[in-house]
């Protein structure tokens, strides 16, 4: 194993980190975790090494575990380099370290496991019928969330060192919906969420939006956050969004989801007192590799005060 101690004995060391602590990446995979109305799938959860014997953790739930720890997993065979962004910032003092847990998607049934209920039933019916048609849906996100809320998380806390109090969620893409739509269903849970690349369009590539079914997305994304996220309450949120490949739609999406927050009383993208982050990454796609290039700054925000 890689010590963070090693990590911590040069600057060149620490720029070293991610691609030398790939090979000493471990973590344990629970098979096969289920709830009514769901597929099974996988958790995998990644512990630091070196972590301070007898000291809880906070902990950290990630949507499509098997792109965050293991090439051979992962989409493409590019990994999020979650472990390994967070031993990186954790010898540069910026990150602290924290309990990582990883639920897989199931394939085919993604879309409908993510996908906010709430949301869809906002969408103009034939819209809504068509995206669920594609989609595999309806929206099954009431059982997905329950999925971690009364499975993955007491799991968490009875078998980790997990500190008490709320978790912090993410995504990205569907994934960055979902991580939303837990902050907003369960305060009580989750304290804060990170949306990367959040694929606001609700489904794509196919049906895209058709003419005149833009506003209406927007429409519902508004009313979604209007109605259900409420004021911060020393929630944090991070949003953002590339420019390439299917990012490239965003922005526009992203402006509605922003001035929804403000609305909402919350206030980004400013220096101190921050709630939220809405950022743009120029030359940026939809893959893997984008959102491990930006994920320090995305944990760095979502943990701040916990280095």
């Amino acid at each position: 194993m890689i010590s963070r101690r090693a990590l911590l004995a040069s600057g060149a060391a620490l720029a070293a980190a991610p691609a030398l602590a790939r090979e000493s990446i471990q973590f344990a995979r629970h098979a096969n975790i289920t709830a009514p109305g769901l597929m099974p799938r996988h958790v995998d959860v990644w512990v630091p090494p070196d972590a301070p014997a007898g000291q809880t953790l906070p902990l950290l739930l990630m949507h499509d575990g098997q792109n965050l720890f293991e090439p051979a997993s992962a989409y493409g065979g590019v990994t999020w380099s979650v472990a390994e962004t967070i031993m990186a910032g954790m010898a540069a003092g910026t990150l602290p370290p924290m309990i990582v847990a990883g639920v897989w998607n199931t394939g085919a049934q993604r879309w409908g496991d993510y996908v906010p209920a709430d949301l869809m039933a906002r969408l103009p019916g034939p819209l809504a019928a068509r995206f669920n048609q594609a989609g595999g849906g309806p929206s099954r996100s009431a059982a997905y969330l329950g999925l971690l809320a009364d499975q993955v998380l007491p799991m968490l806390r009875q078998t980790y060192p997990v500190a008490p109090g709320k978790a912090v969620i993410a995504g990205s893409s569907m994934g960055g919906l979902a991580s939303l739509n837990a902050l907003m269903e369960r305060p009580d849970l989750f304290r804060a969420a990170g949306c990367l690349s959040t694929h606001w369009p609700v489904l794509a590539p196919q049906p895209e939006p058709q003419a005149g079914e833009v506003p209406a997305i927007q429409a519902a994304i508004a009313g979604w956050i209007r109605d259900r996220l409420g004021q911060p309450a020393g929630r944090r949120l991070w949003l953002d969004h590339g420019d390439q490949g299917l990012d490239q739609h965003y922005a526009p999406f992203q402006a509605v989801a922003d001035k929804a927050l403000l609305a909402a009383g919350w206030t980004f993208n400013g220096s101190g007192g921050q709630d939220a982050v809405s950022r743009a990454f120029p030359g940026t796609g939809h893959n893997e590799a984008s959102w491990a290039a930006r994920l320090a700054l995305t944990f760095t925000f979502l943990f701040k005060g916990q280095a």
